[in-house]
C-alpha cells in the first residue's frame, strides 16, 4: 500500500486537476528497492547469467541517473493512482508532471520523503440549466408524393427497350452512346476522365460529374463532334476550397437510342418486384417515402437540438475524452475503407493517421459535448432505461457481432445501457421543446441519393419486398 503523506488538488480549465502529492520516505525506499530486485533478475551483464550477476555491477552498468529515473516514474505512477481511488477522484488520463524533469529527479532521494506534482484529465462536472422550453429553427424534410411518381419513372426506363435512330439530333430522354476525351490546360489526355464509348441518359435530373456533357450532347447527330469546356471540382487543401478546374472536352456522338417504355401496369409490377399489383408497388414505395421522410425530419430536429443545447450550455471538454472519440472515428473509417478490399499497410503512415485524427477532432468534441449534455440531462431527469431495453440493445449487438468473441462484456452492457439511455433522453426533449422551420428556409424534400439508400433504390423495384424484421445495429466501440 502506498504511504501518502497528503494530497491537495486545484482545479485546471479543460476539466484538468492539478494535485501535489507528498510520499513518505519508507515507500520510496520500498519502490527502490522493488525496481532493484527487478532489474537484478532481468539484466543481463556480460559474462554472467542472467541475474547471477553481483548487484553493484548491475548497479553500475544501468547507471543513478537511469536507475533513479525508473524509480521515480514508477513511484509516480503509483502513487497517482492509490490517490485517484482513495479520494474518489474521476481520473480520466493524460497525465503529466509539473515543472522540469531534471530538478524533479535532483530533489528524489530513496528513503526520504518526496512530494510532486501533476495534471490530469477529470470528467467534467457538467449541470445543464437551459435545455426545454425552448423554440428551435431548423429545415424540415416532407414527403413529396411525386417522389414516388419519379421513382416508378425511373424503374420503367432502367427497363426500357433502347431503340436506335437515325434521322434526327439528339433530345432530352434519349440514351446515347459516346466518344469522351478529355484534356487540361497543356492539351494532356485526362485517362480517368475519357472513355472510348460511353452510355449516357440524357436526363436533366441524372447527375454526372460532367454537368456540361448533357446539355452539349443536346442537339448533336450521329457521328457529330463537338469540344466543350467543363469544371471538374476540386479537394480543398488545408481547409480552404480550391476552385473548379477547368477542362476541354472533345465529345463525338457514336449513337442514339430512343427507350420504348413498358407500361406501368400489374404485369410490371408482377414481373420486377415481389408485389402483384402496381398499386401494391405504389404503396409501398409511398409508405417507405413517407417514413424516411418522417425519420429524416426528426434527425433534422435533433441535429438542431444538439446545436442549441451544445451553443447554450458550455462544457470544457477534457482532450482524453475527445482524442479518444477521434481514435474511434478514424478506426471505423479504415474499417470502412479496409472491408472495401484496401490494403491499409500499403497507404497507412504514422503521419497520415495523426493527420486523420486531428481532422477528426472538431466532430469528436461535438459528440463528446452531445453525450456529456444528454447523460447530466437524464440524470437530472432521472431518465433510467429499463433492463429489457438494454438486453435487447445487447442482443442487437451480439447480433451484428456474429461469432466475434466480445472482449469486455460488463463494459458492453454499459455501453448498451448509455446508448439507449441517450436516445430516450432525446426522445425525451423533442417532446419538451417547439420545433418550427427556419424562416429564411422552406421545407425540403427528402434526398433520394443518400448513399445506402441510393443503392437500394437503384436495384428496386426488384428487390423491393414486403417489410422484414428489423436488422440488428452494430455495438461501438468497445475501448
Amino acid at each position: 500500500m502506498t504511504d501518502i503523506i497528503s494530497v491537495t488538488t486545484e482545479p485546471r480549465s479543460h476539466s484538468q486537476l492539478l494535485a501535489t502529492i507528498e510520499v513518505s520516505g519508507t515507500h520510496s525506499q520500498q519502490v527502490y528497492n522493488q525496481v532493484v530486485n527487478d532489474l537484478l533478475r532481468h539484466t543481463q551483464v556480460p559474462g554472467f547469467r542472467k541475474g547471477k550477476a553481483p548487484r553493484q555491477l548491475v548497479l553500475q552498468q544501468i547507471g543513478k541517473e537511469r536507475l533513479h529515473a525508473v524509480v521515480m516514474e514508477k513511484l509516480i505512477e503509483d502513487t497517482v493512482k492509490t490517490a485517484v481511488e482513495k479520494n474518489n477522484i474521476p481520473y480520466l488520463g493524460n497525465l503529466e508532471i509539473e515543472g522540469s524533469i531534471t530538478e524533479l529527479l535532483d530533489q528524489f532521494q530513496p528513503g526520504e520523503n518526496f512530494s510532486f506534482s501533476v495534471t490530469f484529465d477529470i470528467e467534467p462536472e457538467v449541470t445543464v440549466t437551459t435545455y426545454k422550453g425552448l423554440t428551435i429553427e431548423y429545415t424540415p424534410v416532407t414527403y413529396h408524393p411525386e417522389t414516388v411518381e419519379k421513382l416508378l419513372q425511373r424503374y420503367q426506363r432502367e427497363h426500357a427497350t433502347l431503340i436506335p435512330i437515325e434521322d434526327r439530333p439528339a433530345q432530352w430522354g434519349d440514351e446515347v452512346t459516346l466518344k469522351l476525351v478529355t484534356k487540361d490546360e497543356n492539351g494532356e489526355v485526362v485517362k480517368e476522365l475519357s472513355a472510348e464509348e460511353l452510355s449516357l441518359p440524357l436526363d436533366e435530373e441524372q447527375s454526372f460529374l460532367l454537368k456540361e456533357i448533357p446539355a452539349a450532347i443536346v442537339g448533336m447527330s450521329v457521328g457529330e463532334a463537338k469540344t466543350v469546356t467543363v469544371s471538374v471540382p476540386q479537394e480543398a487543401e488545408e481547409g480552404k476550397a480550391q476552385p473548379p478546374k477547368q477542362l476541354s472536352a472533345e465529345i463525338e456522338l457514336l449513337e442514339i437510342k430512343v427507350p420504348e417504355l413498358p407500361p406501368l401496369d400489374d404485369a410490371f409490377a408482377a414481373e420486377h418486384s415481389e408485389f402483384s399489383t402496381i398499386a401494391e408497388l405504389r404503396a409501398h414505395l409511398e409508405q417507405n417515402h413517407r417514413e424516411r421522410a418522417e425519420n429524416q425530419d426528426k434527425k433534422a430536429k435533433e441535429a438542431a437540438l444538439i446545436a442549441t443545447l451544445i451553443a447554450q450550455n458550455p462544457v470544457e471538454l477534457p482532450i482524453t475524452l475527445i482524442r479518444k472519440e477521434a481514435e474511434v472515428k478514424v478506426r471505423t473509417t479504415l474499417m470502412q475503407v479496409q472491408s472495401q478490399g484496401v490494403d491499409l499497410n500499403k497507404i497507412m503512415t504514422e503521419e497520415l493517421y495523426e493527420k486523420m485524427r486531428q481532422e477528426a477532432e472538431p466532430g469528436a468534441a461535438r459528440e463528446v459535448h452531445s453525450r456529456l449534455l444528454l447523460k447530466a440531462i437524464a440524470r437530472q431527469e432521472g431518465i433510467e432505461p429499463s433492463p429489457e431495453a438494454v438486453e435487447e440493445r445487447l442482443n442487437h449487438y451480439k447480433e451484428a457481432l456474429g461469432n466475434q468473441p466480445v472482449k469486455d462484456p460488463e463494459r458492453l452492457r454499459e455501453l448498451a445501457y448509455d446508448e439507449v439511455q441517450q436516445e430516450q433522453a432525446l426522445n425525451w426533449l423533442l417532446e419538451q421543446n417547439t420545433f418550427q422551420p427556419t424562416k429564411s428556409d422552406t421545407a425540403t424534400q427528402a434526398p433520394e441519393d443518400t448513399p445506402a439508400e441510393a443503392q437500394a433504390e437503384a436495384e428496386a423495384p426488384s428487390k423491393a419486398q414486403k417489410p422484414s424484421a428489423k436488422k440488428a445495429s452494430s455495438p461501438p466501440s468497445q475501448e
